[in-house]
């Protein structure tokens, strides 16, 4: 049995103590991040502007260089700053202590401002003639990845708890899902090790596929948007892929992927049930524990695009000139929806200086491989239902 959770060791990835209070406020936000320790003297800002003044400077340069390519090339401004964060990241000698403490920073505390304001450019009345539509594919990619996780993972020689911790994770919102599991099921460390370290580096290769089909195949920008918002694991891959198909491609990808997390409650609680039945654990899943599981930026996205939707987000009015009578208005939705999307390019630049390519590569075999496959099939199953249904 696994040691009491005051006493799991920390994730590779994230830096963060497994089921602390640290690792549940950063739910969503933190996938793909190598772990470097920090340090025991208290931080001032001057120890995290290096991190600040490189993601930005990334991001600029990403942008700069998205302004320069063709419309042929369906590749975003996040999406350059990630690929370019990491290959400065793995390519040249890098101080990674110098900047990852501002970088982390900026992936906890950037990404649910983002999505915040990411909220305000999507109109709600999309769920009264998609609603349903949304909700059976986010039920199908929950319930198909830990299905065939489980069933996958005794042919591969996974152990059970790994694989379920994987299919978690494919289905609902990868390492957010896995810590949000593995106590009820008592699952041993290295389970949990195993299965985040393979749901951050297939979740990176997810992003990349994707946009890779969106790119090949003429897809429409709801279907892409759902394609993407229902099998990539992490919120910010979710949004950077889909965003670089088109504004409602990204829209629609975000509002599925936050319906995915949301999914994380009602699955603790089935597995919880299922566990405690089977096992007799004496583990109960409580309401009062269980809500952490979904991040705030969730409510704050839904409250933001309520607001937006309801029409209640003021434009800004400006006048041309002191001896012009006439003026220009800017919607405020539009900004907040274009000051999210530049946060999360900064926001991707920090992701990528902090991916250590050498220490994903060495999560286990197996487990990678079962988290490939059963990514795939989820991913060929919504492709199937978006053509046919």
């Amino acid at each position: 049995m696994a040691r009491p959770a005051d006493f799991i060791d920390n994730d590779p990835f994230t830096g963060l103590r497994l089921l602390s209070d640290d690792a549940y406020l950063s739910l969503g936000s933190m996938e793909a991040v190598e772990w470097t320790p920090a340090p025991p003297e208290a931080l001032t800002w001057r120890d995290y502007l290096p991190g600040f003044a490189l993601s930005a400077a990334l991001a600029a340069l990403a942008i700069a260089v998205n302004g320069w390519m063709p419309d042929s090339l369906p590749v975003g401004a996040s999406v350059l700053a990630l690929v370019g964060a990491i290959l400065l990241r793995n390519a040249l000698p890098f101080p990674v202590p110098v900047f990852s403490r501002g970088c982390r920073w900026i992936v906890s505390n950037l990404i649910p401002v983002a999505i915040v304001s990411l909220g305000a450019g999507l109109n709600l009345a999309i769920l009264a003639t998609d609603g349903l539509r949304f909700l059976g594919y986010i039920v199908a990619a929950v319930a198909v990845s830990s299905a065939l996780a489980l069933s996958l993972g005794r042919l591969l020689g996974v152990k059970k708890l790994a694989a379920l911790l994987i299919g978690a994770g494919t289905g609902i919102c990868g390492s957010s899902a896995i810590l949000a599991v593995a106590p009820v099921v008592d699952a041993e460390e290295d389970d949990i090790l195993l299965s985040v370290g393979a749901i951050n580096l297939v979740g990176l290769l997810a992003m990349f596929a994707c946009i890779g089909l969106g790119a090949i195949f003429p897809i429409p920008a709801i279907d892409f948007g759902i394609l993407t918002g229902a099998t990539i694991h992490a919120v910010p891959t979710v949004a950077a892929a889909a965003f670089d198909h088109s504004p409602e491609a990204g829209q629609t990808a975000t509002l599925v992927k936050l319906g995915r997390v949301a999914m994380l409650v009602p699955f603790v609680f089935v597995v919880s049930a299922l566990w405690r039945r089977k096992y007799d654990s004496g583990r109960k899943a409580t309401s009062k524990g269980i809500l952490k599981f979904v991040p705030w930026f969730v409510w704050g996205f839904a409250a933001t695009a309520l607001i937006g939707s309801l029409g209640l987000i003021p434009q800004l009015v400006f006048a041309d000139g002191p001896l012009s009578s006439t003026e220009s208005t800017l919607s405020g939705a539009a900004l907040l929806s274009s000051g999210g999307k530049l946060l999360l390019t900064v926001a991707m630049a920090a992701i990528g200086l902090q991916v250590g390519l050498k220490s994903m590569l060495r999560t286990g075999a197996r487990a990678v491989l079962l988290s490939v496959v059963v990514w795939i099939a989820v991913t060929g199953l919504i492709g199937v239902l978006l053509r046919f249904v």
